[in-house]
């Protein structure tokens, strides 16, 4: 299914430790069944302590030279979601359904403990994924790095839904990839006007703002948050050059997908850009992206999916 949408490197952002999910896919390593490169981020459980989970996580760094499989990212919930009302917000929200102290969503990590886990797991080379969704969570997270982080690490907030206007410039200062995800229907402005009831005109209708970010210096992922949305990047590409006014370019939402994604797990000096002495993953299109209108982008259908200059599909 990844192949024929023209994927080739994935980050698994949610896998489950304590469940077996990390011996599952170091099976499919050892069993030879994968066939593209994955990076893991592996959950950082709230309720677990943290002392044993750090030496727990630090145990599973691996990215071994030449493996298809990368152990190298922890995934932190910094909030929860804007409709259940539990994404961290500055302002409360304008619905009281959760009776949650001062109404402003809930922290599953907190600003001090995740710059604790910083300090702890970036000098082992980690990068951090981190849920951030409402502004508040998107603060405290870009806090936590600004205090904790030696800059060592690639750390990505994911989501980014509602971003003050004031921490725009600081995912550029503090080097923080800004990750979205806009191939759901429900993340386009016609749907923004749904999230009125509960932020008011003024934060719904800013929603995922991809173009204020990247115009401020920030470097933008698109992903897919697979299964909340659809795997196919050329719906998210269609999607983020027609959601006005938060809206990007064809050249801009290409790399997101490519090289901005590439350099977010540490691949972009092997894959990521068509360049000499980079592996040759590519994939053959039935028609061009750049002569044909934005609309039609979302039929585009791969032909073709070569990784390391083998043709997988």
């Amino acid at each position: 299914m990844l192949l024929s949408h023209g994927i080739t490197s994935i980050s698994d952002a949610c896998v489950y430790w304590q469940r077996g999910q990390l011996d599952t896919w170091q099976k499919l390593q050892a069993d030879g069944v994968l066939k593209m490169r994955v990076s893991l981020g592996l959950w950082a459980y709230p309720e677990a302590s943290d002392e044993s989970q750090i030496r727990a996580l630090k145990s599973f760094y691996n990215t071994t030279p030449n493996s298809l499989l990368k152990v190298d990212q922890i995934k932190f919930y910094m909030d929860g979601i804007l409709v259940n009302t539990t994404a961290a917000m500055k302002e409360p929200y304008k619905v009281d359904w959760l009776k949650l102290d001062g109404n402003r969503g809930v922290n599953y990590f907190t600003q001090a403990r995740l710059e604790k886990y910083i300090k702890a797991l970036e000098p082992s080379g980690f990068d951090f994924n981190i849920h951030a969704i409402g502004d508040r969570g998107i603060h405290e997270a870009l806090n936590a790095i600004e205090a904790a982080s030696k800059g060592a690490a690639r750390h990505r907030l994911t989501h980014v839904e509602v971003v003050d206007p004031e921490d725009y410039k600081r995912f550029s200062v503090l080097g923080v990839i800004a990750d979205a995800q806009v191939a759901g229907e429900f993340t386009q402005p016609h749907h923004w006007q749904e999230m009125q009831p509960l932020l008011g005109r003024e934060r719904a209708d800013h929603l995922v703002p991809i173009k204020s970010l990247s115009e401020n210096g920030a470097m933008l992922t698109l992903s897919s948050d697979w299964n909340v949305s659809t795997l196919n990047p050329f719906i998210g590409i269609a999607n983020a050059v027609t959601r006005q006014p938060e809206a990007i370019s064809l050249e801009q939402a290409i790399a997101a997908y490519t090289i901005n994604a590439a350099y977010a797990m540490r691949q972009e000096d092997i894959v990521g850009s068509l360049e000499v002495g980079k592996l040759a993953d590519f994939i053959v299109l039935d028609q061009n992206l750049f002569n044909i209108t934005f609309e039609e982008i979302k039929a585009t259908k791969v032909m073709q999916t070569w990784i390391h200059g083998n043709q997988a599909f």
